[in-house]
């Protein structure tokens, strides 16, 4: 009897195969809803009327969300005139100027922004060592 050794490479291969495969579909059945749902609207920004219409509500409810929303349309007329430190001043002057939880976390969050526009080099080297650091961990 003559064996031929090519066969049990392939059954092995076949066997990671459909191992993988039902892995792969064992996996998808765990992530999926338990309900089925409409995903047109869950991952995309909504426009038109009826959104602005929310906005315009949700910002005469929420005094802090139109601070916010006045403060990002300075800041870019202010960058449109190259004017970083304008930007700088403005959210420096609302950290002094409120206690305000919501409206202090924007403020720091847009001078980091504006920190990281104002010095690219430093902040492209922090992004390579990042990469960098996640790419060793990949290995």
């Amino acid at each position: 009897m003559v064996r031929d050794t090519r066969s049990k490479p392939m059954t092995n291969l076949a066997k990671t195969l459909l191992f993988g495969t039902a892995l792969a579909i064992a996996g998808a059945s765990l992530v999926l809803p338990a309900q089925a749902h409409d995903t047109r609207d869950t991952h995309t920004m909504q426009r038109g009327p009826m959104a602005k219409e929310r906005f315009a509500r949700a910002v005469r409810n929420h005094p802090e969300l139109a601070v916010a929303v006045d403060l990002r349309r300075l800041e870019m007329l202010y960058r449109k005139q190259g004017d970083e430190a304008a930007i700088v001043a403005m959210y420096q002057d609302l950290l002094k100027r409120t206690e305000q939880p919501k409206l202090r976390e924007f403020a720091e969050r847009r001078l980091r922004h504006a920190d990281r526009v104002a010095h690219p080099d430093q902040t492209i080297a922090e992004l390579r060592a990042r990469i960098d650091a996640k790419l060793g961990e990949l290995r």
